[in-house]
């Protein structure tokens, strides 16, 4: 065997005596301890709540409202004839007939 081959040996066989380590008990505890117990939890009071639904309430409806007016905007703006045009234009060759010229 070479030197590399003995190395990698000795690599591979240094592997078999690690051992995991434990985690002592007074940490597990005190990690324990900081998860289940004296969680403060935070409540909202009527006023709150009711103020919370009717901002989302407020939010969803300008969202809709803004999505039904853009898309009959854009329905009433554009013709069949403009749409085809843009297609036509999208999908057609003349620009790589003018980059390869």
């Amino acid at each position: 065997m070479s030197s590399n081959e003995n190395k990698i040996e000795s690599t591979l066989h240094s592997i078999d005596y690690l051992q995991r380590l434990e985690v002592p008990f007074n940490l597990k505890q005190s990690i324990k301890s900081n998860f289940t117990g004296n969680i403060d939890t935070i409540k909202m009071n009527t006023s709150q709540k009711l103020m919370l639904v009717a901002s989302l309430t407020i939010l969803l409806g300008l969202n809709v409202f803004t999505m039904n007016y853009y898309f009959y905007s854009s329905n009433k703006n554009n013709t069949s004839i403009e749409k085809n045009l843009v297609y036509k234009e999208y999908f057609s060759n003349s620009i790589e007939h003018k980059l390869y010229q």
